[in-house]
Protein backbone atom coordinates (compact mmCIF):
# COMPACT_ATOMS: atom_id res chain seq x y z
CA UNK A 1 0.00 0.00 0.00
CA UNK A 2 2.82 2.40 0.86
CA UNK A 3 4.47 1.73 -2.51
CA UNK A 4 1.19 2.40 -4.32
CA UNK A 5 0.81 5.74 -2.53
CA UNK A 6 4.41 6.67 -3.34
CA UNK A 7 3.89 5.79 -7.03
CA UNK A 8 0.75 7.89 -7.19
CA UNK A 9 2.58 10.83 -5.62
CA UNK A 10 5.50 10.42 -8.01
CA UNK A 11 3.19 10.42 -11.05
CA UNK A 12 1.71 13.80 -10.10
CA UNK A 13 5.04 15.49 -9.46
CA UNK A 14 6.09 18.07 -12.05
CA UNK A 15 9.47 19.62 -12.66
CA UNK A 16 10.60 22.99 -14.05
CA UNK A 17 12.80 22.61 -17.11
CA UNK A 18 15.87 24.45 -18.39
CA UNK A 19 17.24 24.05 -21.91
CA UNK A 20 20.95 24.81 -22.05
CA UNK A 21 22.55 25.73 -25.39
CA UNK A 22 25.88 26.91 -26.75
CA UNK A 23 28.45 24.93 -24.77
CA UNK A 24 31.28 22.89 -26.33
CA UNK A 25 31.31 19.12 -26.03
CA UNK A 26 34.26 19.21 -23.62
CA UNK A 27 32.32 20.86 -20.76
CA UNK A 28 28.64 20.56 -21.73
CA UNK A 29 27.83 17.56 -19.53
CA UNK A 30 29.60 19.01 -16.48
CA UNK A 31 27.79 22.35 -16.88
CA UNK A 32 24.45 20.53 -17.07
CA UNK A 33 25.19 18.65 -13.84
CA UNK A 34 26.40 21.79 -12.07
CA UNK A 35 23.29 23.73 -13.17
CA UNK A 36 20.98 21.01 -11.88
CA UNK A 37 22.89 20.92 -8.61
CA UNK A 38 23.08 24.69 -8.09
CA UNK A 39 19.55 25.75 -9.02
CA UNK A 40 17.03 26.05 -6.22
CA UNK A 41 14.36 24.80 -6.53
CA UNK A 42 15.71 21.88 -8.52
CA UNK A 43 15.29 21.95 -12.31
CA UNK A 44 15.66 19.29 -14.96
CA UNK A 45 18.30 20.44 -17.49
CA UNK A 46 18.35 19.31 -21.13
CA UNK A 47 21.20 20.22 -23.47
CA UNK A 48 23.07 19.36 -26.66
CA UNK A 49 26.67 20.48 -27.26
CA UNK A 50 27.70 23.03 -29.86
CA UNK A 51 30.95 22.92 -31.82
CA UNK A 52 34.21 24.72 -31.09
CA UNK A 53 33.58 27.51 -33.65
CA UNK A 54 32.75 30.62 -31.61
CA UNK A 55 30.90 32.37 -34.46
CA UNK A 56 28.29 29.77 -35.37
CA UNK A 57 27.00 27.73 -32.43
CA UNK A 58 23.58 26.64 -33.58
CA UNK A 59 23.76 24.34 -36.55
CA UNK A 60 20.54 22.70 -37.74
CA UNK A 61 21.33 19.37 -36.11
CA UNK A 62 22.19 20.97 -32.75
CA UNK A 63 18.93 22.92 -32.63
CA UNK A 64 16.92 19.92 -33.81
CA UNK A 65 18.40 17.70 -31.08
CA UNK A 66 17.43 20.12 -28.30
CA UNK A 67 13.98 20.72 -29.74
CA UNK A 68 13.23 17.02 -30.14
CA UNK A 69 14.43 16.32 -26.60
CA UNK A 70 12.17 18.92 -24.98
CA UNK A 71 9.11 17.98 -27.02
CA UNK A 72 9.57 14.27 -26.28
CA UNK A 73 10.09 15.01 -22.59
CA UNK A 74 6.91 17.11 -22.44
CA UNK A 75 4.82 14.51 -24.26
CA UNK A 76 6.10 11.63 -22.12
CA UNK A 77 5.54 13.58 -18.90
CA UNK A 78 2.03 14.50 -20.04
CA UNK A 79 1.20 10.81 -20.53
CA UNK A 80 2.87 9.78 -17.26
CA UNK A 81 0.77 12.28 -15.32
CA UNK A 82 -2.50 11.23 -17.00
CA UNK A 83 -2.83 14.32 -19.16
CA UNK A 84 -1.50 16.94 -16.74
CA UNK A 85 0.69 19.35 -18.68
CA UNK A 86 4.32 19.20 -17.60
CA UNK A 87 6.93 20.58 -17.14
CA UNK A 88 5.74 23.45 -14.99
CA UNK A 89 7.90 25.91 -16.92
CA UNK A 90 10.54 25.98 -19.68
CA UNK A 91 13.50 28.37 -19.81
CA UNK A 92 16.03 28.45 -22.66
CA UNK A 93 19.45 29.58 -21.40
CA UNK A 94 21.75 30.12 -24.37
CA UNK A 95 25.09 31.66 -25.32
CA UNK A 96 24.44 34.53 -27.78
CA UNK A 97 25.99 33.99 -31.22
CA UNK A 98 25.78 35.20 -34.81
CA UNK A 99 23.31 32.42 -35.63
CA UNK A 100 21.27 32.34 -32.41
CA UNK A 101 18.15 33.44 -34.32
CA UNK A 102 18.01 29.89 -35.72
CA UNK A 103 17.78 28.60 -32.16
CA UNK A 104 15.26 31.19 -30.96
CA UNK A 105 13.00 30.84 -34.01
CA UNK A 106 12.72 27.10 -33.46
CA UNK A 107 11.28 27.73 -30.00
CA UNK A 108 8.82 30.54 -30.97
CA UNK A 109 7.29 31.40 -28.46
CA UNK A 110 6.94 28.53 -26.03
CA UNK A 111 10.10 29.09 -23.97
CA UNK A 112 11.34 32.00 -21.89
CA UNK A 113 14.76 33.01 -23.30
CA UNK A 114 17.71 33.69 -21.01
CA UNK A 115 20.80 35.02 -22.87
CA UNK A 116 24.05 34.08 -21.15
CA UNK A 117 25.80 37.23 -22.36
CA UNK A 118 28.98 36.89 -20.27
CA UNK A 119 29.81 33.54 -21.86
CA UNK A 120 29.89 35.09 -25.36
CA UNK A 121 32.64 37.50 -24.27
CA UNK A 122 36.39 36.79 -24.63
CA UNK A 123 39.10 36.60 -21.97
CA UNK A 124 42.53 38.25 -22.20
CA UNK A 125 43.80 35.28 -24.22
CA UNK A 126 41.12 35.65 -26.89
CA UNK A 127 39.21 32.59 -25.65
CA UNK A 128 35.44 32.74 -25.30
CA UNK A 129 34.21 32.23 -21.75
CA UNK A 130 31.82 29.48 -22.86
CA UNK A 131 34.90 27.22 -22.96
CA UNK A 132 35.87 28.06 -19.36
CA UNK A 133 34.39 25.39 -17.09
CA UNK A 134 34.84 27.38 -13.88
CA UNK A 135 33.26 30.56 -15.27
CA UNK A 136 30.40 28.64 -16.87
CA UNK A 137 29.56 26.66 -13.73
CA UNK A 138 29.61 29.82 -11.60
CA UNK A 139 27.66 31.95 -14.09
CA UNK A 140 24.79 29.85 -15.46
CA UNK A 141 22.71 29.14 -12.33
CA UNK A 142 22.76 32.75 -11.01
CA UNK A 143 21.81 34.02 -14.48
CA UNK A 144 18.82 31.69 -14.58
CA UNK A 145 17.79 32.61 -11.04
CA UNK A 146 17.96 36.30 -11.96
CA UNK A 147 15.79 35.70 -15.05
CA UNK A 148 13.29 33.79 -12.91
CA UNK A 149 12.45 37.04 -11.08
CA UNK A 150 11.05 38.41 -14.34
CA UNK A 151 9.62 35.10 -15.47
CA UNK A 152 7.58 34.65 -12.28
CA UNK A 153 5.53 37.73 -13.16
CA UNK A 154 5.06 36.55 -16.77
CA UNK A 155 3.91 33.16 -15.51
CA UNK A 156 1.52 34.79 -13.04
CA UNK A 157 -0.10 36.79 -15.85
CA UNK A 158 -0.44 33.68 -18.01
CA UNK A 159 -1.93 31.66 -15.16
CA UNK A 160 -5.06 33.83 -15.04
CA UNK A 161 -7.52 33.73 -17.96
CA UNK A 162 -7.84 37.50 -18.26
CA UNK A 163 -9.57 38.87 -21.37
CA UNK A 164 -7.25 41.89 -21.30
CA UNK A 165 -4.01 39.87 -21.24
CA UNK A 166 -2.17 40.48 -24.51
CA UNK A 167 0.46 37.74 -23.96
CA UNK A 168 -2.16 35.11 -24.85
CA UNK A 169 -2.75 36.58 -28.32
CA UNK A 170 -2.04 34.49 -31.43
CA UNK A 171 1.22 36.00 -32.71
CA UNK A 172 0.58 36.02 -36.46
CA UNK A 173 -3.13 36.81 -36.51
CA UNK A 174 -3.33 39.79 -34.16
CA UNK A 175 -2.49 42.97 -36.09
CA UNK A 176 -1.38 45.79 -33.81
CA UNK A 177 -1.18 48.12 -36.83
CA UNK A 178 -1.00 47.88 -40.62
CA UNK A 179 2.71 47.11 -40.34
CA UNK A 180 3.06 45.35 -36.95
CA UNK A 181 1.69 42.08 -35.62
CA UNK A 182 1.94 40.51 -32.18
CA UNK A 183 4.73 38.27 -33.51
CA UNK A 184 6.88 41.37 -34.11
CA UNK A 185 6.41 42.52 -30.51
CA UNK A 186 7.28 39.11 -29.09
CA UNK A 187 10.43 38.98 -31.22
CA UNK A 188 11.49 42.39 -29.94
CA UNK A 189 10.97 41.18 -26.38
CA UNK A 190 13.06 38.06 -26.82
CA UNK A 191 15.87 40.12 -28.40
CA UNK A 192 15.84 42.59 -25.48
CA UNK A 193 14.63 45.51 -27.64
CA UNK A 194 11.43 45.73 -25.58
CA UNK A 195 11.12 45.06 -21.82
CA UNK A 196 9.30 41.99 -20.51
CA UNK A 197 7.85 43.64 -17.45
CA UNK A 198 5.13 46.21 -18.26
CA UNK A 199 1.87 45.08 -19.89
CA UNK A 200 1.72 45.87 -23.61
CA UNK A 201 -0.29 48.85 -24.84
CA UNK A 202 -2.78 46.86 -26.88
CA UNK A 203 -6.10 48.51 -27.71
CA UNK A 204 -9.17 47.35 -25.81
CA UNK A 205 -12.84 48.16 -26.28
CA UNK A 206 -15.96 47.73 -24.17
CA UNK A 207 -18.37 45.19 -25.68
CA UNK A 208 -21.90 44.11 -24.77
CA UNK A 209 -24.12 41.05 -25.15
CA UNK A 210 -25.40 42.41 -28.45
CA UNK A 211 -21.88 42.36 -29.88
CA UNK A 212 -20.82 39.03 -28.33
CA UNK A 213 -24.07 37.12 -27.69
CA UNK A 214 -22.32 33.76 -27.25
CA UNK A 215 -19.66 35.01 -24.80
CA UNK A 216 -21.64 37.52 -22.70
CA UNK A 217 -25.05 37.19 -20.97
CA UNK A 218 -27.76 39.79 -21.51
CA UNK A 219 -27.03 43.11 -19.81
CA UNK A 220 -23.34 42.30 -19.34
CA UNK A 221 -20.37 44.18 -20.77
CA UNK A 222 -16.65 43.54 -20.74
CA UNK A 223 -13.34 44.93 -22.00
CA UNK A 224 -11.86 42.89 -24.84
CA UNK A 225 -8.71 43.19 -26.94
CA UNK A 226 -9.20 44.63 -30.43
CA UNK A 227 -6.74 44.72 -33.32
CA UNK A 228 -6.29 47.45 -35.93
CA UNK A 229 -8.94 45.90 -38.20
CA UNK A 230 -11.57 46.14 -35.47
CA UNK A 231 -11.51 42.38 -34.88
CA UNK A 232 -12.38 41.38 -31.32
CA UNK A 233 -10.31 38.75 -29.52
CA UNK A 234 -12.36 37.43 -26.56
CA UNK A 235 -10.61 34.62 -24.71
CA UNK A 236 -12.58 31.38 -24.69
CA UNK A 237 -12.66 29.70 -21.28
CA UNK A 238 -14.64 26.73 -22.62
CA UNK A 239 -11.48 24.64 -23.04
CA UNK A 240 -12.87 22.78 -26.04
CA UNK A 241 -10.48 21.62 -28.70
CA UNK A 242 -7.85 20.24 -26.29
CA UNK A 243 -4.22 19.89 -27.27
CA UNK A 244 -3.92 16.72 -29.31
CA UNK A 245 -1.52 13.91 -28.44
CA UNK A 246 1.48 13.21 -30.67
CA UNK A 247 2.25 9.97 -32.45
CA UNK A 248 5.74 8.53 -32.33
CA UNK A 249 6.21 9.15 -36.07
CA UNK A 250 4.86 12.72 -36.03
CA UNK A 251 6.60 15.48 -38.00
CA UNK A 252 8.73 18.29 -36.59
CA UNK A 253 5.90 20.68 -37.47
CA UNK A 254 3.46 18.61 -35.39
CA UNK A 255 5.87 18.77 -32.45
CA UNK A 256 6.33 22.51 -32.79
CA UNK A 257 2.59 23.18 -32.94
CA UNK A 258 2.04 20.93 -29.93
CA UNK A 259 4.55 22.91 -27.88
CA UNK A 260 3.26 26.29 -29.09
CA UNK A 261 -0.28 25.33 -28.11
CA UNK A 262 0.87 24.05 -24.73
CA UNK A 263 3.21 26.81 -23.54
CA UNK A 264 3.62 30.57 -23.96
CA UNK A 265 6.91 32.20 -22.93
CA UNK A 266 7.76 29.18 -20.79
CA UNK A 267 4.46 29.05 -18.88
CA UNK A 268 1.96 26.18 -19.37
CA UNK A 269 -1.36 27.13 -20.96
CA UNK A 270 -4.84 25.85 -20.18
CA UNK A 271 -5.58 22.89 -22.44
CA UNK A 272 -7.58 24.04 -25.46
CA UNK A 273 -7.04 27.75 -24.84
CA UNK A 274 -8.00 29.94 -27.82
CA UNK A 275 -9.63 33.22 -28.87
CA UNK A 276 -13.06 33.42 -30.53
CA UNK A 277 -12.07 36.04 -33.10
CA UNK A 278 -14.94 38.01 -34.61
CA UNK A 279 -16.42 41.35 -35.51
CA UNK A 280 -19.05 42.64 -33.13
CA UNK A 281 -22.45 41.88 -34.63
CA UNK A 282 -21.40 40.70 -38.14
CA UNK A 283 -19.57 37.88 -39.88
CA UNK A 284 -15.88 37.82 -40.71
CA UNK A 285 -16.86 38.72 -44.29
CA UNK A 286 -13.89 37.47 -46.27
CA UNK A 287 -11.23 38.35 -43.68
CA UNK A 288 -7.89 36.60 -44.31
CA UNK A 289 -6.21 34.68 -41.49
CA UNK A 290 -2.81 32.96 -41.41
CA UNK A 291 -3.33 29.36 -40.31
CA UNK A 292 -0.28 27.49 -39.03
CA UNK A 293 -1.37 24.33 -40.91
CA UNK A 294 -3.30 25.56 -43.95
CA UNK A 295 -1.53 28.84 -44.67
CA UNK A 296 -3.55 31.98 -45.60
CA UNK A 297 -7.30 31.29 -45.54
CA UNK A 298 -10.23 33.59 -46.29
CA UNK A 299 -13.18 33.22 -43.93
CA UNK A 300 -16.82 34.26 -44.03
CA UNK A 301 -17.97 32.44 -40.87
CA UNK A 302 -19.46 34.16 -37.83
CA UNK A 303 -16.20 33.78 -35.92
CA UNK A 304 -13.03 31.70 -35.84
CA UNK A 305 -11.28 29.78 -33.05
CA UNK A 306 -7.64 30.91 -33.19
CA UNK A 307 -5.19 28.96 -31.02
CA UNK A 308 -1.81 30.03 -29.55
CA UNK A 309 0.04 28.27 -32.40
CA UNK A 310 -2.10 30.27 -34.90
CA UNK A 311 -4.15 27.27 -35.93
CA UNK A 312 -7.43 28.72 -37.25
CA UNK A 313 -10.73 26.86 -37.15
CA UNK A 314 -13.84 28.60 -38.60
CA UNK A 315 -17.00 28.42 -36.49
CA UNK A 316 -18.80 26.39 -39.17
CA UNK A 317 -16.31 23.50 -39.02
Amino acid sequence: MMRQRWNARRQTQTTPLVLLAGFPQSICGVVVSATERNLSPSHRVISAPSGSDDTYLYRVQTVSTIFKAVSEYSVKRRKATTGVLTPTQILLAYVPAADDERLLAEFDFFVFPVPLARLAEYDENGRQYRHDLKVACEYVAPSIENALRTFVEIKRRLSSLNWRESLFLPPRNFKVSDTERMVDILREMRRGARPWGPPLSIQTTRVTHEQLPVRLPEGASKDVLRDCRGLLFPLDRGRHGPVRELNADCSDLDRKQFMQSSFRLGAPLVDGLHHDVQYGGRSLGGEVFECSRKGPIELSSAYANVYPDDFVRPSNE
